[in-house]
């Protein structure tokens, strides 16, 4: 049998590639949650269907604009991206994980998110005609350049993760090795019957799977001047540091913002420091890449 700290490791990607936050705080909530409901048959899917309706609750509660309704979002948002964590280690744990799993979480992310930063602007606004809550601008405007923002670092802290991880694997997966995998499971289910749902999300993504090669091919490199391949320029300490503006920190200041019934703690962060974190990251990078072709 398995220690509890063997069995926890098990459940976690690599270590480089999780953010500081969900190792110290939500990874260890959520093994403790897999580890109580492990002998029930919960399935990842289904775990990932609460953590997406917790969100929802959490943008709700926020647009109420109240202390409590802030206090209330900001547990059950936490909550949200606690269940969000124990999807994946339940389905490692349990080797029941399903290629349509990856993108229903992915799903999930955009649904729980765009309630809570909807909630939250609603709420602010509410807070503002209301209460008397001084902000230096519209709440939506706000909002609207935070979301932006977010967008940005967690397209860039996900993109140099995934470089990490296929340069731990020797420059294995990619965007090729997913469409050709995910073109694997489809043309298997297309050959039973039922399974409409995962069939319309495989197709779906296929699709958007598809755009991206194009893009790609559109973008390649001339052969005189051959791009860098990614997996060999992000180090692991480029890996930790990218991973400081990943998801789950933006929810950790979300947290701290509607607990405290201070939004600019996380506008300040969000729209300010995490930016110019992310340039100073791509100017390293760029000196990196530029060092590496010499």
């Amino acid at each position: 049998m398995p220690s509890l700290f063997a069995q926890y490791k098990s459940s976690l990607k690599n270590p480089f590639a999780e953010e500081l936050i969900d190792l110290a705080f939500y990874r260890p909530l959520a093994f403790l949650f897999v580890k109580a409901t492990l002998p029930l048959p919960l399935t990842p899917n289904f775990v990932s269907l609460l953590a997406m309706i917790a969100g929802i609750g959490a943008g709700v509660a926020l647009s109420a604009g109240t202390a409590a309704g802030f206090i209330t979002g900001a547990v059950l948002f936490g909550l949200s991206n606690i269940l969000d964590c124990s999807d994946g280690m339940i389905a490692r744990l349990k080797k029941n994980g399903t290629m349509t799993g990856r993108i229903v979480d992915g799903l999930v992310d955009y649904v729980a998110h765009g309630a809570v930063y909807l909630g939250f602007a609603i709420g602010m606004a509410r807070a503002v005609a209301s209460h008397g809550m001084e902000l230096p601008c519209n709440p939506w405007i706000l909002m609207i350049a935070a979301g932006i923002s977010t967008i940005l670092h967690s397209i860039s802290s996900d993109y140099y993760r995934n470089a990490f991880i296929r340069r731990e694997k020797r420059g294995g997966g990619g965007d090729d090795e997913e469409l050709r995998l995910f073109s694997q499971e489809l043309a298997r289910l297309k050959s039973r019957k039922g399974h409409a749902v995962d069939k319309v999300l495989i197709s779906i993504y296929l699709k958007y799977l598809g755009v991206q090669q194009r893009k790609k091919s559109t973008a390649a490199p001339s052969a005189e001047q051959p791009a860098a391949p990614m997996h060999k320029v992000v180090t692991p300490l480029q890996a930790v540091l990218w991973n400081l503006i990943g998801p789950s920190t933006h929810v950790s200041f979300i947290i701290l913002a509607a607990v405290l019934c201070r939004p600019m703690i996380f506008f300040i962060f969000d729209i300010g420091a995490a930016n110019i974190w992310m340039i100073g990251l791509f100017i390293i990078q760029s000196f990196v890449r530029n060092k590496g072709d010499r």
